[in-house]
């Protein structure tokens, strides 16, 4: 028989889990947004992160009570995500909607410099085979 102690830390330990599935949730929902993916792809990273979460928790679960699955444990996991849900989802959505826009600035500037230096290599390399043409010419 598992102890009421060991149940209660497992209860705070999978609702600790929905909490976090949720956070990355919402991250994966800000991303998927930005992107506008096609249908499959969108349907391939849906699988792929329930299959994520799914070990995410399976993980938990062996490291809370050694992979003993009871009702408490769907309760705590729905909870933590309700509880997420209804305190902080707004914020970090926020947050991860600057912290997206700031990779896509970074990237860009990236992009421009990486362009400009390949540009600017092109042009020169193609001053040097003008400039070996006329010399093979003659």
């Amino acid at each position: 028989m598992v102890s009421l102690r060991l149940q209660a830390f497992t209860f705070l330990n999978m609702m600790m889990i929905g909490v976090v599935i949720g956070f990355f949730f919402d991250f994966y929902r800000v991303l998927r947004g930005k992107c506008q993916l096609g249908r499959v792809a969108t349907d391939l990273f849906d699988l792929l992160f329930c299959l994520a979460v799914t070990l995410f928790v399976f993980l938990g679960l062996i490291y809370s009570n050694q992979g003993q699955v009871r009702l408490y444990i769907f309760i705590g996991v729905i909870s933590g995500e309700v509880i997420y849900y209804l305190t902080i989802s707004k914020y970090s959505i926020i947050f991860f909607q600057r912290v997206v826009k700031l990779i896509g600035v970074f990237y860009q500037k990236i992009k421009s410099i990486v362009l400009l230096i390949y540009n600017r290599l092109k042009s020169i390399l193609l001053k040097i085979k003008e400039k070996f043409k006329e010399i093979f010419k003659r």
